[in-house]
């Protein structure tokens, strides 16, 4: 690091001797919600907080300075957050092992003396030494994480779906669906997410915190009960519950008076269907807002009457960072058959290298090849996770300058092996 008074330490979820939070997570918690504008949070949301990161096996890292006057600051206070945890990502034939990184945070006193450069370069290359073939997080500014070789490859947006007078669908109502209380949910949000996502490419798999949202432990505000957040469930005609909704009133003043919706998943699209229609049932109600749509999100084809859905804010969902290219590309699918060069250079060395793909089957045998072997396209690290995950066709990829090719010809024949249907989408960040 640049200043040898910074130290870097990973803190510990270990518990005093009276089963309380140490002084050390405390910290560490608050000055990461500190630089996402929350406020200190109380002992029993330290408590709710640290059982969660547990259930996670979160790693935790904080930056300190042993500058700053003890008089005016705790010591224990870092001035840097970073956080990881293991999951999965669907890549489009299988769930690969995913190392998640969140909480990221540097004091502003501290900004631009390589904090972040230190902590992710360290975080990455420890990762890929521990067997993970991408690493993914979600960012709240665009500009930050592609020049470590995080590539954009899913987004959201705000779905706003007008529910005054009669809301009408092309299909007629199916199944069934019960409204019951959020702590119902407990045996029935996790099974049915992870059915989602098995199906579903981009998504990503849940950390605990979703858990005690869908059962109303947790509110919008925090680790705290929410007294205001409702739930319902999705039957299909046998009776088997195929997708569930929690969602709250937002009150009388906003105008127009609208119903949130927390989460949404749906192991069926008639499903999904019908849970909106549910949703648009609701007395009083005159909008529907959903924030986690796809930016293809497919509800305006189920209405008769297309314009009553309206999109909001738009936001960056997935980034995803390739750490073994031949593990990663093995787990996605393909079209046709035929073969390519791809030539990987990555500024820290991660996925550097020539890469052949034979493909054929709805699968590649990806092999790594001498570095100066010929190259049908190469790219940089940034461009591997929208290429994994076909997030644009590679022929716009290639238009955006995110893959290089000198022969014309290339982006179609390529695109015919490796673009995919549809939009990778994931419905939760972390």
């Amino acid at each position: 690091m640049t200043a040898g008074h910074l130290r870097i330490e990973n803190v510990s979820l270990a518990r005093r001797e009276d089963g309380t939070a140490s002084g050390q997570f405390a910290a560490w918690i608050n000055t990461a919600g500190e630089g996402f504008y929350k406020k200190p949070a109380t002992a029993e949301q330290l408590e709710q907080m640290l059982q969660a990161h547990e259930a996670d096996a979160r790693v935790l890292t904080g930056v300190y300075d042993d500058t700053r006057p003890a008089g005016l600051v705790d010591p224990l206070v870092p001035v840097a957050t970073f956080a990881s945890f293991a999951q999965t990502l669907n890549a489009g034939a299988g769930l690969l092992p995913a190392h998640l990184v969140t909480l990221v945070t540097v004091r502003p006193t501290h900004r631009r003396r390589g904090i972040l450069r230190q902590l992710m370069t360290g975080d990455l290359s420890r990762a890929k030494a521990a067997g993970f073939p991408v690493a993914a997080l979600t960012a709240t500014e665009a500009t930050i994480y592609g020049r470590f070789g995080f590539g954009r490859v899913t987004e959201h947006q705000e779905l706003q779906l007008d529910v005054r007078g009669d809301v009408r669908f092309h299909a007629e109502p199916v199944g069934s669906v019960v409204q019951l209380a959020p702590e119902k949910l407990g045996d029935i949000a996790v099974p049915l997410f992870e059915r989602f996502h098995a199906s579903r490419r981009g998504s990503v798999g849940r950390q605990e915190s979703y858990l005690r949202h869908a059962t109303a432990r947790w509110g919008e505000d925090g680790p705290e009960p929410d007294p205001k957040q409702r739930a319902a469930v999705y039957l299909d005609a046998a009776g088997e519950v195929r997708g569930f909704v929690t969602y709250a009133f937002a009150g009388w003043d906003p105008k127009p008076i609208t119903l949130d919706v927390r989460d949404l998943v749906a192991t069926t699209e008639v499903a999904r269907r019908e849970l909106f229609r549910f949703l648009s049932a609701h007395d009083l109600v005159e909008r529907v807002s959903y924030p986690f749509a796809a930016a293809n999100d497919p509800l305006g084809w189920a209405l008769e009457d297309a314009a009553r859905i309206g999109y909001g804010e738009r936001g960056h969902g997935l980034w995803v960072r390739v750490l073994d290219v031949p593990q990663a590309f093995a787990a996605r699918e393909y079209r046709g058959a035929g073969d390519f060069t791809l030539r990987v250079e990555d500024p820290l060395g991660l996925a550097s290298g020539t890469y052949g793909f034979e493909v054929g089957d709805g699968q590649a045998v990806v092999t790594r090849l001498a570095d100066d072997a010929p190259a049908t396209m190469s790219c940089d690290a940034v461009a591997l996770g929208p290429l994994l995950l076909s997030a644009a066709g590679v022929a716009e990829l290639h238009a955006a300058g995110l893959l290089r090719m000198e022969d014309a010809g290339e982006p179609d024949r390529i695109g015919d092996l490796l673009d995919l249907p549809g939009l990778p989408h994931a419905i939760n960040g972390f």
